[in-house]
């Protein structure tokens, strides 16, 4: 009775050192996507009193709206601040705007009760239709003559053929224009980083692991052929404050062979390269933006791009491409750990740790009872074990006399 007792004590004593959480939350989030800028608007369930703001921005305030103290909040959000992502996508054809909004509704603080909210608006394109014009001209051998008689039909062949009594009309068909339509769809691609064994998309990483950037494209409906060859360029790591350095140039050329080398193209739509995590200072998370260029192939069918000739380090001439195919991808955010302090080897380790487990000290706790008992036992022992030597270094010795029968 008294352990049942002291249990149910410690769950209540338990359940009370929890802190409440906010008596709040949110209802009906609105998203509106202006010419400009994006908008979120939300009602709660009481006052609002904390803060709504663009992710690794909250020190803008242009990117941030404080407590409102009332049941409703608004964040509107310019395309040239905050570092909202633009991405152009290729199918379907637009422009991808996207920011990443915190609620949060505790003062000072990020709780349980918080909300983040990835906000995209999409900007189709119109569709491009490519036509080609074809003119036909009509060969002599083909043109319709149209003989209209004029006068009484039953005369003879001889007046029929006057000259007063026959218009030849010859119809001069103007060269005709004929429009075939031909639609080439677009290829989807993605950027992903994956482990070493390109098995994996990683999302957490250490600085200095090998992981594998690959960028790959797919034609529509799984075709296995498609006219188009890729060209990867202009990218960029960035972190959520918007800090952001260029690791190829508008070639595709390597910038930095420190951080990565130039691109292997394992087919017409798929690159990759191998290379070391790294990190910006102080900054928890990355990810990557590139543009991807569509080029159609050549007559031979081979691809020829503008990064076929990258010099080994330094940053490539600049493509005179219009961009016009240009479409861009983005990685996977990955949070990076910072470098380990150096340690020793994990055999020596174990070693030490084995050694060092003998020597620790550890405290056991007996009964009094129990402690008298082991007192007077190793007692007793140590004084059998003296009685026992003293006797045997000061026996006599014995004369041991043999008679003669």
């Amino acid at each position: 009775m008294f352990h049942y007792l002291t249990l149910t004590l410690t769950a209540l004593l338990t359940y009370n050192i929890y802190a409440d959480q906010i008596d709040n939350g949110l209802r009906d989030p609105l998203i509106r996507c202006g010419s400009e800028s994006l908008s979120i608007n939300f009602k709660t369930q009481g006052a609002f009193e904390g803060h709504v703001y663009v992710k690794g921005h909250y020190s803008m305030k242009q990117c941030r709206t404080d407590a409102t103290l009332e049941p409703n909040v608004n964040l509107t959000v310019s395309y040239s601040a905050c570092d909202v992502i633009r991405q152009r996508s290729s199918n379907p054809k637009g422009i991808m705007m996207t920011a990443t909004v915190i609620i949060s509704f505790h003062p000072m603080f990020i709780t349980k009760i918080d909300k983040s909210y990835k906000v995209q608006c999409f900007y189709a394109e119109s569709q491009k239709t490519v036509t080609q014009q074809l003119n036909v001209d009509i060969a002599k051998d083909q043109e319709k003559k149209i003989f209209v008689m004029v006068g009484d039909e039953e005369g003879d062949t001889e007046n029929q053929t006057s000259g007063d009594h026959k218009k030849l009309h010859k119809l001069n068909d103007p060269s005709t224009e004929e429009r075939i339509n031909y639609n080439v769809p677009l290829p989807d691609c993605k950027y992903r980083v994956l482990n070493e064994a390109k098995s994996e998309e990683v999302a957490f990483a250490t600085v200095g692991q090998i992981v594998y950037h690959e960028w790959s494209c797919e034609a529509p409906g799984n075709n296995q052929t498609s006219p188009f060859c890729v060209t990867v360029h202009s990218c960029n790591v960035k972190d959520e404050t918007g800090k952001e350095v260029q690791i190829f140039d508008e070639n595709g050329c390597a910038v930095d062979k420190y951080l990565i080398n130039n691109l292997e193209y394992r087919s017409d739509l798929t690159g990759g390269q191998l290379s070391q995590v790294f990190k910006f200072a102080d900054q928890p998370s990355v990810f990557f933006q590139c543009k991807i260029r569509l080029g159609l192939k050549d007559e031979d069918g081979s691809c020829t791009r503008s990064s076929d000739h990258c010099p080994v380090t330094l940053r490539g001439k600049r493509s005179t491409g219009t961009g016009e195919n240009d479409f861009d991808v983005i990685s996977q955010t990955m949070t990076i750990l910072d470098i380990n302090e150096p340690t020793s080897s994990p055999q020596k380790k174990n070693t030490e740790l084995q050694f060092s487990k003998l020597f620790v000290s550890s405290d056991v706790c007996v009964s009094p009872t129990t402690a008298s008992g082991i007192v007077v036992f190793v007692s007793s022992l140590l004084l059998v074990c003296l009685i026992s030597s003293f006797l045997l270094c000061f026996r006599h010795q014995t004369v041991k006399v043999k008679l003669a029968p």
